[in-house]
């Protein structure tokens, strides 16, 4: 092999090294499925599913009414989804159910929980309720604080829950009293622990928000009824060296 192939070898593999380091990886997040009348959930799997994102994260109300006989429906729709399918509980799985149900119905051990996916750490936060409980918070705090960045291949830590916290600029319904002082409980944890991003719905919208340097990502328009002047879809988030990014893709509603 003569010097200058040898030249152009090296040339490439920094390349692909490159191009792997600055566009890592991605998955997607949506939220608000219930009462999807016009078929954007079976439109946001089947864009994932022919996509470079690995996973889908859904942020929770996942059928109208609740309970087992919707949780079949949910399974029903998403049954030919080949990828991981991760998924927080929101307030429309505690109609006519429970907490533990909804647990042993999808196959975790709790409806907070983690898991790791590549070198972020994934915190699911059961606030379905309307409200952060003291020992769902205290939860939070103990799980980043035993896996903190740059220990053990883990760099970025994303939150996700079904409803917003309330900041500056988002205001959720249906909330509980104590609210925005949960709200600012959370804050002081995450940005202790330096959480890069924050997932959620509940909000029949969508809205990017920094919230004291936290991304804050509101995504529900995966089928249920929109506010004025939204589209339905999702978000890809893109996991780079230099960051995260988000990029929303709308669906068109079925004809």
């Amino acid at each position: 092999m003569t010097t200058r192939l040898r030249f152009g070898f090296a040339l490439m593999f920094v390349a692909l090294l490159w191009a792997s380091a600055a566009f890592g990886w991605s998955f997607a997040v949506c939220g608000d499925s219930r009462d999807d009348k016009n078929g954007i959930l079976p439109r946001i799997l089947a864009a994932v599913r022919e996509s470079d994102m690995e996973f889908l994260l859904h942020t929770g109300d996942l059928e109208r009414p609740g309970g087992k006989k919707s949780w079949e429906a949910f399974k029903a729709k998403t049954a030919g989804f080949p990828k991981p399918l991760h998924i927080a509980i929101g307030n429309h799985e505690l109609y006519k159910s429970s907490r533990e149900e909804f647990a042993r119905f999808f196959g975790l051990q709790k409806t907070s929980y983690a898991f790791t996916y590549k070198d972020v750490r994934f915190l699911i936060v059961d606030n379905a309720g309307g409200n952060f409980a003291d020992n769902t918070l205290e939860w939070l705090d103990k799980e980043l604080g035993a896996h903190p960045k740059r220990k053990n291949g883990i760099a970025r830590f994303v939150v996700a829950m079904h409803f917003p916290p309330q900041t500056d600029n988002i205001f959720p319904h249906g909330t509980r009293n104590g609210y925005r002082d949960q709200s600012m409980k959370l804050l002081k944890i995450l940005s202790r622990h330096k959480v890069d991003l924050v997932l959620c719905s509940h909000e029949h919208m969508h809205l990017v928000d920094d919230w004291n340097g936290i991304k804050v990502i509101v995504s529900g328009g995966a089928g249920a009824p929109l506010v004025p002047f939204q589209k339905y879809g999702f978000y890809r988030i893109d996991v780079t060296d230099g960051g995260i990014r988000e990029k929303f893709l709308p669906i068109k509603p079925a004809q």
